[in-house]
This record gives C-alpha cells, structure tokens and sequence, in this order.
C-alpha cells in the first residue's frame, strides 16, 4: 500500500479511538487495520492517550444539593401534584354572593307560589260571592234558615238553575283528614252526595256553591256531616246540620 493510499486510515484513527466515525468509515478502518500492524499501533497509542487524559483529572463527587436537584429532576423521582384550593379574598366573596343569590332565588320561589295560592283563594271567594249576589237578586231562589247548636246561616236554593249554597257562620275547624261533606235527601231516606268542603281559615264565615248532578226538586232536604278526607259514598261522622225542603 503506498503512503498516499495509507494517510486517509492514518487521519481517521484519533476518531475511531473516540469513537466519533460513522458506521460506514468505521467498517473500512476496522479493514485496514485486520491487514495493517503499523496502523493498529497507531491506534494503540492514541487509545492509551484517550484513557491517560480521562484519568489525568482525579475523580470528584458533585456537592449533596446538587445532586438532589438533578434527582428531583428525573422523571421517576417526580410525584403527582395534588390539587389544592386557593381560597384567595376574591374567591370566598364570589362564592358567598352566589350563596346569597341562591337563598334569594329560593325566597322568591316560595313568595311566588304563596302569591299565587292567595290569588287562587281570593278568586274563588270573588266568584262564590258573585253567584249568591246574583241568587239573592234572583226572585225565585229560596232562602231557609240554618239553625243547629252555635252553627247558623242561611241555605239558598235556586231550582230554576239548579244551584245550592251555603252561607255558615261558626262552622268548627277540621283536621286535615276530615272535610265536611253536603248530603241530599229524596223523599226515601236515601243521601246523595252534593260535594265536600272545608271552611276558609281565616273567616269568619264558610261560602259554598254547589250544583248538584240531579235535579234539587227531587229532595226534600239536605244535611252536613264530617267525613274522611275526600269524601264517603255515604254519610259514616256526626251530623253538623240538617234543613228540610
């Protein structure tokens, strides 16, 4: 091999000792050398070099800190993060105007819906009050007494229109499970119910209209009792007050 073709091994020894050629120069070299003594010696020496410097220098441990800053830094040393809640000024004034808003949201509801059952009992007195304005100015509505122990009033029969109402004074107060329930009587004996009521909580008085499903000329009286809530098919409590025909 002449000199010329011998230098370019020559020039790639220091890097294959460092390991710095690609893989391809690293098979020619490693070619060469098989057939070469005097570039396997250049080798040797530039090997024994590349150790000598990396001993030249005494080997020294990193200070403790830094070396736990580099752990820490390594993926297995790092730990989930847990989430934590900041309640800063800011986040305890939202949170208390949204209770607040809340409450008053709450409030209005239930103001609403009391409204509204006021509006829905007012509604009923107006209309009650309005038919037995018009029964009492109607010439053939018929009025009896209603007279039995501290309960008084007065029973308005219209047979024309087939309408019954009841103006009672000092009518007892109920549980919630009874009601007061209105009997026709026929001429038999037999009861058939006219409908079921409670008196107003905060009169003085009860109104009550009814119309009957048959017609009024074919009772002869009709009574109150106190009955479950809702109702009974027959009359089953104690008998309030009883007006003939």
């Amino acid at each position: 091999m002449t000199p010329d073709q011998h230098t370019p091994f020559l020039d790639d020894i220091p890097a294959y000792a460092l390991g710095a050629l690609d893989a391809e120069e690293s098979a020619a070299l490693e070619a060469h050398l098989a057939t070469c003594a005097s570039c396997r010696t250049e080798l040797a020496e530039y090997r024994s070099l590349s150790e000598s410097l990396l001993t030249a220098v005494p080997p020294k441990n990193p200070p403790a800190a830094l070396r736990r800053r580099l752990q820490n830094r390594l993926p297995g040393a790092q730990k989930p993060v847990r989430p934590r809640w900041n309640w800063s000024f800011a986040n305890m004034a939202m949170g208390t105007a949204l209770a607040l808003l809340l409450a008053m949201n709450v409030y209005s509801i239930v103001q609403v819906r009391s409204l509204q059952a006021v509006q829905t009992q007012l509604s009923r007195q107006y209309r009650t009050g309005q038919t037995i304005l018009s029964m009492l100015s109607y010439p053939a509505t018929q009025r009896l007494a209603i007279n039995a122990d501290k309960v008084v009033g007065s029973l308005l029969l219209d047979r024309d229109r087939n309408i019954v109402a009841l103006i009672v004074w000092n009518m007892p107060q109920l549980q919630e499970d009874k009601t007061y329930q209105v009997w026709l009587v026929d001429p038999g004996g037999d009861r058939v119910s006219a409908g079921i009521f409670r008196p107003e909580g905060d009169q003085p008085y009860t109104t009550q209209i009814f119309w009957p499903q048959q017609s009024i000329s074919n009772f002869v009286g009709i009574g109150v009792t106190v009955e479950p809530a809702g109702g009974s098919k027959q009359p089953t409590g104690a008998r309030v007050f009883k007006v003939d025909f």
